[in-house]
């Protein structure tokens, strides 16, 4: 996230002619974003703007999910920036969520939601377009770019300060089951999902802790709580990607250094609940970082 674009960047973009509006309206958004607080908007469209059709369907549609109860590293932290850029490509809606549990005041909210645009490629479409209108629709489209990648990076920014390892619960099951709702209703070619969380369920349904340690559970026992439960989710057809999982807490003394350990069975059974959830939900757990997700999103 570090190599995204500075605010005074955004803030100096010009265009004439229909889209200066839209230019305007994102130029103050950025100055709005570097303060110390904000609030996110509604990204408008550089076609709408320009009375331009906008080209093609949406090609990829990307969630982020950021367990609070979750800390992590500066290695962490910095992986998780360069996911984030790879992913924040010209054709790309995105929504950022953050969750807890719904008992501690850190139930789920969406911190952010917007649409970076494809750029006008088609030539014929083009030519036939006033060059004045091509000037403002890219000018806006580059605005909007910058807007959008540094709104994601100050709302992730936001998200992670928040975590905390003294959270008591945290109700993993019941935000991915919400959040699914949305993504099986999104129309897009691709829809991925990138869940930054230790994916320990502690709560009503189950607890993936024995004596405040990470425990090693059984799978198959797990899913049939979860049915039990009622607990029901629906991806659509998503790829889902994990990072984080099966963090434990540095321990605060010697005395206690043990807890800290995750043996190579307990993260192989949470791997192995989770993969079995996800085929559950009509989706596909693509890559599962424990706490490193050395497999690429794709």
């Amino acid at each position: 996230m570090h190599a995204l674009k500075p605010c005074s960047d955004m803030a100096d973009s010009r265009a004439t002619g229909l889209g200066r509006r839209c230019v305007a309206w994102l130029a103050v958004a950025a100055a709005m974003l570097c303060g110390s607080a904000f609030a996110a908007q509604d990204m408008p469209s550089c076609y709408a703007a320009n009375q331009l059709a906008r080209p093609g369907a949406v090609e990829r549609t990307v969630f982020v999910m950021i367990d609070q109860t979750t800390v992590l590293d500066d290695k962490l932290v910095a992986e998780l920036g360069r996911h984030l850029q790879s992913l924040l490509r010209p054709g790309t809606t995105f929504r950022l969520y953050s969750f807890s549990a719904y008992a501690q005041g850190r139930y789920l909210q969406q911190l952010a939601a917007g649409m970076l645009e494809m750029p006008l490629t088609d030539q014929s479409i083009r030519d036939a377009t006033a060059v004045k209108t091509l000037k403002s629709l890219d000018a806006c489209l580059k605005s909007q770019y910058a807007y959008g990648t540094k709104l994601v990076a100050e709302s992730v920014r936001e998200a992670l300060q928040g975590t905390s390892e003294a959270l008591a619960r945290s109700d993993v099951l019941a935000s991915v089951a919400a959040v699914s709702q949305v993504v099986r209703d999104v129309a897009a070619q691709q829809k991925t999902v990138l869940i930054v969380s230790d994916m320990l369920e502690n709560s009503s349904i189950s607890s993936f802790y024995s004596q405040e340690r990470m425990r090693q559970i059984d799978p198959t026992q797990e899913l049939r709580k979860v049915e039990k439960a009622n607990l029901r989710a629906d991806f659509g057809g998503a790829s889902i990607y994990v990072m984080g999982a099966g963090i434990v807490p540095e321990p605060k003394s010697a005395r206690n250094a043990a807890a800290s350990y995750r043996s190579p069975q307990s993260v192989e059974a949470l791997r192995t609940f989770w993969d079995g959830f996800f085929d559950r939900s009509n989706a596909r757990l693509a890559g599962f970082g424990a706490p490193a997700l050395l497999t690429p999103i794709r």
